[in-house]
C-alpha cells in the first residue's frame, strides 16, 4: 500500500517509468537473461532464480520491478501490462 511518503519513491529518475509497457516475467529469467538487473528499482528486493515469483520489466528491460512495489505503484505511473512472451532480451 503507497502512503504519502513512501521511502520507495524517493528513486532517482523513476519518472522515465511514467507510461511504460511492462512485460511480466520472473528471477529465473531475469537471471539468465539480464543479469545487471539485480534488484528492483523501487524496494531493491534482490532478484532469486525462482520462476514462482512474478517480476516485471518495460519494454527497454533498463530496469525490474517487484510484484508488491508493481502493484502499488501501476495506477500512479500509468502502467500497461503486456503479456510478457514477446521480451526481446540484450544478447549476453
Amino acid at each position: 500500500m503507497i502512503e504519502k511518503n513512501d521511502w520507495r519513491l524517493a528513486v532517482n529518475g523513476a519518472a522515465y517509468l511514467k507510461n511504460k509497457y511492462m512485460n511480466p516475467t520472473d528471477g529465473e529469467e531475469i537471471v539468465i537473461n539480464a543479469p545487471y538487473l539485480d534488484s528492483c528499482v523501487f524496494c531493491l528486493e534482490k532478484v532469486k532464480n525462482a520462476i514462482h515469483r512474478r517480476w516485471f520489466v518495460p519494454e527497454d528491460i533498463s530496469c525490474c520491478i517487484c510484484e508488491e512495489c508493481y502493484h502499488d505503484f501501476r495506477e500512479m505511473f500509468g502502467w500497461e501490462l503486456l503479456d510478457g512472451w514477446d521480451i526481446v532480451w540484450p544478447e549476453t
